[in-house]
């Protein structure tokens, strides 16, 4: 399957892969309202056989110099997401 191996300042944080059909994402954000706020990554996606959101890195801040590498690659096992869900528990 295809998946990405994400790290932070050299420090793999998982590799996110859920197999040949869904969506796969790595979003790096800033957010910030009158001065406050802040940098944030979040690796989810979703399986499209279960229609499961899954999130593998949800809003782990991050600092101006940090350096968040997302390595594409191919490999049979992914780290399992940290959380699974279903936004309509119907489907």
């Amino acid at each position: 399957m295809r998946a990405f191996e994400v790290s932070v300042n050299g420090e793999k944080l998982c590799v996110a892969g859920i197999g040949d059909d869904g969506v796969l994402t790595t979003i790096v954000s800033w957010a910030a309202r009158q001065d406050e706020g802040g940098f944030f990554l979040q690796v989810g996606g979703l399986i499209g056989q279960t229609k499961e959101h899954a999130n593998w890195i949800n809003q782990k801040p991050l600092s101006v110099g940090d350096n968040v590498q997302v390595k594409i690659i191919e490999t049979d096992v992914a780290d399992i997401p940290v959380e699974q869900y279903r936004l309509d528990p119907t489907l």
